[in-house]
């Protein structure tokens, strides 16, 4: 299998880590250490296909002085893969991301923040066909917040990269050099959080990238938190995330497109357990 320039993802996969590496002095800095281990489900509505299996995941968290925050993390997956989508799919899959933001401007009166953001996030391998995705992104975000609640918006430039697995294109006449494409790309995300009486929350995001002439990935994501008092974990939590990519650009004419489908649906119950090191 093919990777989306491997010396590319392996320096990409080193800027998912700046959040947790620029440090102010360690007297002006916070960390916050959190693992998670769940269930998931991964839902291919066009193949009448779900995909059962577990997770672990480790966040990294840091305020620092000037209002500098950062926070990286990784999933680890694997899946109970019966219906095989792809026939060669190795159940073991893995995402990752960094984030690192700063305001600008701050207008405490009438809680609108204007700031700096830079995100990564990589996956790969998962039971849909998709070998690789690595996003880049750096921009301004605009955030108006009140008490726990809040609404955004996020817009900036950066990397985009997919390429999908060759097992189902290569059945469908499509060679590895048509598997992947990368390109510069426009990125714009709303974001929203919100408490309910001060025990349930919820947040989430409406994400689009897009080149000059098309958009290449929507993603949608809402996340849920119940707080519980227990000695080792802090919260439960439900997760669902929509991903649709645009598979015009790959296909070729007088071929079928390059995959069967081109959305799928992740469902997460985990729990969070908070770690002292």
């Amino acid at each position: 299998m093919t990777g989306i320039g491997r010396s590319v993802r392996a320096q990409w996969a080193l800027l998912a880590l700046v959040p947790v590496c620029i440090t102010a002095p360690a007297t002006h800095a916070a960390w916050r250490t959190v693992a998670s281990a769940g269930l998931h489900d991964t839902r291919v509505a066009e193949a009448d296909s779900d995909t059962l299996g577990v997770n672990l995941g480790l966040g990294l968290f840091y305020a620092g002085a000037a209002n500098l925050s950062g926070q990286t993390g990784i999933i680890a997956h694997y899946d109970n893969d019966i219906d095989q989508l792809d026939p060669d799919h190795d159940p073991f899959w893995v995402m990752a991301n960094g984030s690192l933001s700063q305001p600008i401007v701050s207008l405490d009166h009438a809680g609108v923040t204007l700031g700096w953001q830079a995100e990564v996030s990589w996956l790969q391998n998962t039971v849909s066909g998709v070998e690789e995705a690595l996003q880049a992104q750096l921009g301004i975000v605009l955030d108006y917040q009140r008490q726990a609640d809040a609404v955004g918006l996020a817009m900036g430039g950066g990397y985009y990269g997919l390429e999908f697995d060759d097992d189902v294109p290569e059945a469908r006449g499509y060679s590895r050099e048509a598997l992947q494409r990368s390109s510069d790309a426009l990125a714009w995300k709303l974001f929203f959080q919100r408490s309910v009486k001060t025990a349930l929350s919820w947040d989430g995001y409406w994400q689009q990238w897009r080149d000059q002439d098309n958009w290449l990935e929507n993603r949608l994501f809402l996340a849920i938190h119940y707080p519980v008092v227990h000695p080792v974990m802090n919260s439960l939590n439900v997760s669902v995330s929509y991903t649709r990519y645009n598979l015009a650009p790959y296909r070729v004419q007088g071929k079928a497109p390059i995959l069967p489908w081109d959305e799928n649906v992740l469902f997460r119950l985990y729990a969070e357990i908070p770690l002292a090191w």
